[in-house]
């Protein structure tokens, strides 16, 4: 898995300044410095070639040639330094940007005692185009900085007059998701809320497109990924797997079970799954249920594919049952589809063609694996632009099979499987209702055959042909198999 951060833009003025000076004088060191040591160089050259030895003047100047082409160089890795204009924040800490006379500073968390909101310093305004310095005016939380207060009794500053409202959303809830244990005032918390909420005490605040916050974007994502199945849940910051496993916040709660967000040896973060078996259970459907968890745990950490999930683990303690996954870094295609609206015919055949190569795995293991809940919720674009399947169907039997949870969203269950009696042609059939959601951004109607040609006229025939038939009532008039999708859809590609 790619190491998950979030970086934000940042604009320093001690930075900014530095770099446009550099950049203005580039004509007198970039090009000045180099041709003149190249020509100090040359005529060294000839003085020794002409008199067998250079004088200790010649040498001077030589060296002051080697010193010209050291500055140019010198100048060139400043100008990279001060071009990064990022914060990262990630499992590992701070990274600030490169600052004259601090360099890059790095903190990591446990540097950090304490974080709280000050007043910007009088005249910071200086530095902001005459643009900005209107929209300052209209926002007062612009005059405000974050305060880092480090176990050294240092402090660091982070001043938010060059940063939008989503970026400083987005830099406080990195910083509360990861830097657990560090003590955040409650006035960072509750600029952080002013903001998702698109205004404050003293003045509107813009809100982001779709009218969603940074942070409800976040949190509605990650609590519609994984399907919840009344006990009591671990709490933030207790550690399960002999202290390995810490956990960081809920995902979704309910029923007897709940999903967390966990930390993995104080480095990875980990999607953790747990279920437990009710205790007014009879002795033997507990001990079938016991059996069920441990069945379908042992398939699931068998399965390898590029785009599945990981199943990184299954333990017991404290007779709860735990299904440990990796997190995947991404947007599920239904807040893809929310926010951009239908995706384009080319796009949706590339990625139907990764779907039903996912869906064919499952389905050729021994026994074959029905997903369940193949859904827009459950596939996520990936950073480098793959389709991956985050919380396939068997995982969610781990939980619903011992809870009684009824697994997968109502739109995209097929006929049968309503009935309980689901067949991989169960799975085709929430394939074809995920493929009319992209091309439409329409939900497809529960219990029906969908033709997205009904919403886009100029959709091809071929490519509604294959979502009608995905879409049949009827398992037996659907395609049968992905196996037998894949060529179709691969000539359409074509």
């Amino acid at each position: 898995m790619a190491e998950l951060a979030v970086r934000t833009a940042y604009t320093n003025p001690a930075r900014a300044l530095s770099l446009a000076t550099l950049k203005l004088t580039f004509p007198f060191w970039g090009v000045g410095f180099p041709v003149a040591s190249i020509i100090i160089a040359i005529g060294s050259y000839f003085a020794f070639a002409a008199n067998g030895k250079i004088t200790t003047s010649e040498s001077v100047v030589l060296s002051g040639s080697f010193a010209l082409l050291l500055l140019f160089i010198t100048g060139l890795l400043a100008v990279r330094w001060l071009s990064n204009d990022t914060i990262e924040v990630s499992k590992d800490g701070l990274r600030m940007p490169y600052i004259p006379l601090k360099g890059r500073l790095r903190l990591p968390w446990n540097s950090i005692n304490r974080i709280s909101l000050n007043s910007a310093p009088a005249g910071s305004e200086k530095a902001l185009p005459d643009k900005e310095k209107k929209g300052r005016a209209a926002e007062p939380w612009r005059e405000k900085e974050l305060v880092i207060y480090t176990t050294n009794k240092g402090k660091e500053y982070i001043s938010f007059s060059h940063m939008t409202p989503e970026t400083v959303e987005k830099l406080i809830l990195s910083i509360e998701m990861w830097g657990t244990g560090i003590e955040i005032e409650e006035s960072v918390l509750e600029l952080k809320q002013a903001i998702a909420a698109g205004g404050n005490s003293n003045s509107a605040l813009p809100a982001l497109p779709g009218n969603l916050s940074y942070t409800e974007m976040w949190e509605e994502e990650l609590s519609r990924r994984f399907c919840p199945t009344a006990f009591v849940p671990l709490e933030p910051g207790m550690v399960l797997r002999n202290g390995t496993l810490k956990v960081l916040r809920h995902l979704a709660l309910g029923g007897l079970s709940a999903v967390y967000l966990c930390q993995l040896d104080e480095r990875q973060l980990v999607v953790l799954k747990e279920a437990v078996v009710a205790d007014d259970a009879t002795e033997s459907a507990q001990d079938k249920a016991r059996e069920m968890l441990d069945r379908e745990a042992a398939m699931l950490l068998k399965l390898k594919h590029d785009n599945i999930v990981k199943v990184m683990d299954y333990f017991v303690e404290q007779k709860r049952n735990y299904l440990m996954l990796e997190y995947i870094n991404g947007q599920d295609l239904r807040q893809l589809v929310k926010q951009n609206g239908p995706q384009s015919e080319s796009t949706v055949i590339t990625w139907a063609l990764t779907m039903t190569s996912i869906l064919k795995y499952l389905h050729e293991q021994d026994p074959p694996l029905i997903h369940r809940d193949f859904t827009p919720d459950n596939l996520v674009l990936s950073p480098d632009g793959s389709i991956i399947v985050i919380d396939f169907g068997a995982a969610n039997e781990f939980i619903g099979n011992a809870t009684g949870t009824f697994v997968g969203k109502h739109a995209f269950i097929a006929p049968e499987q309503f009935r309980g009696k689901a067949v991989v042609q169960s799975d085709i059939y929430a394939l074809g209702c995920t493929l009319f959601f992209l091309l439409t951004g329409n939900e497809p109607e529960a219990l029906s055959t969908s033709d997205p040609r009904e919403h886009v006229p100029d959709l091809s025939k071929e490519l509604a042909e294959i979502v009608v038939s995905c879409t049949q009532m009827e398992s037996k008039d659907r395609y049968q198999s992905a196996a037998q999708l894949m060529p179709v859809l691969a000539r359409l590609a074509s």
